[in-house]
């Protein structure tokens, strides 16, 4: 009997640990996650900021080109 009270404890505490340890894993991949979605959200605006340098480029490529 004692044996089986011991495994229950252990079971229980090995339980409420791993319980804890999930909760820390969801709050850290939410700041992961996060973090993400602002350097995508960077990476987008970086993006269409070059898209709109190469166009200038290429305008001014064709009136040197007309020239």
């Amino acid at each position: 009997m004692k044996t089986g009270i011991k495994l229950f404890i252990i079971v229980f505490l090995f339980g409420i640990t791993s319980c804890t340890d999930k909760k820390k894993e969801e709050e850290e991949t939410k700041a992961v996650i996060e973090k993400i979605e602002a350097v995508e959200s960077e990476l987008d605006q970086i993006s269409a900021e070059v898209e709109t340098k190469v166009e200038e480029l290429e305008k001014s490529l064709e009136d040197l080109d007309s020239i």
